[in-house]
């Protein structure tokens, strides 16, 4: 099952951020002391009254309308700040005891033997892996160079890159294979440089190394297999993902460290 973690975490740091932001604006409303807004409907619009600290409220004409902005601007962003801490207090909690990997940890604790009689209400990881290698298999390109670089897995790619790139999903324990086929939209035949699993949610991706962008001919051999990519339903930065490099811009890891996090972790 997908893991919410990840995206409950996001959601805290986006409402660690917006209370921060209301509490510095809480400061600003100084003028507005402990006043109270009171609204009165009548036909013809409403009124605002205001009271000075007693338990009279005083008619606030239009000119002074700026006051009574600013109260009910006061009192909406502290409703919210309550609402915020609320919000926090039961994502933590809920964080604390959520478990995505419960229900399969079920079937994990069972013996050998119960196992063997057992079918699991939801594949395991490994299980998953297994099915997933056996439907993208790798090194399928029949380019007729080998390559020149082993990896950290075991398969050999073609240039330096490519090697740090496979070893980098290894590293992070992200499945992949090395060049397979991908049939495209009238029967067309790709080789990506890498076809990856997301296993948190599931999602099969490509993962195209361009090497040398500054190569006229090459570039645009690559962007009509993008375009080929596209018309067949494979969308760049949602389905595909491009890494780059040229003679004179050598890979950025940091910009793929960051996209490894963003789509496949």
């Amino acid at each position: 099952m997908e893991n919410y973690a990840k995206q409950l975490e996001k959601q805290m740091l986006e409402l660690e951020l917006l209370l921060d932001k209301v509490e510095r604006r809480s400061k600003t409303y100084k003028e507005t002391g402990n006043r109270h807004l009171r609204v009165s409907n009548r036909k013809e619009g409403f009124q605002y009254y205001v009271d000075n600290g007693d338990s009279k409220f005083v008619y606030l004409r239009s000119k002074d309308r700026k006051l009574a902005k600013r109260i009910a601007q006061r009192d909406y962003e502290e409703d919210v700040q309550k609402v915020i801490r609320n919000q926090q207090y039961h994502i933590n909690r809920f964080l604390k005891m959520y478990d995505a990997t419960a229900i399969e940890k079920v079937y994990d604790r069972l013996g050998k033997a119960r196992k063997e009689l057992v079918i699991p209400l939801i594949e395991t990881d490994e299980e998953y892996i297994k099915e997933w290698k056996k439907i993208h298999m790798g090194e399928q390109n029949p380019y007729p160079d080998d390559g020149q670089f082993i990896t950290d897995q075991g398969e050999y790619v073609r240039s330096k890159s490519e090697k740090i790139l496979a070893d980098l999903f290894y590293r992070n324990n992200i499945p992949y294979c090395y060049e397979p086929r991908l049939e495209l939209t009238g029967g067309k035949s790709v080789y990506p440089d890498f076809v990856l699993l997301n296993l948190r949610k599931r999602k099969t991706l490509y993962w195209e190394h361009l090497g040398l962008i500054s190569d006229m001919e090459y570039a645009l051999k690559n962007m009509q297999k993008l375009y080929a990519y596209e018309k067949s339903g494979f969308e760049v930065g949602k389905d595909i993902i491009i890494s780059m490099e040229s003679s004179t811009m050598p890979l950025d890891m940091k910009v793929v460290e960051r996209k490894v996090r963003e789509y496949l972790l």
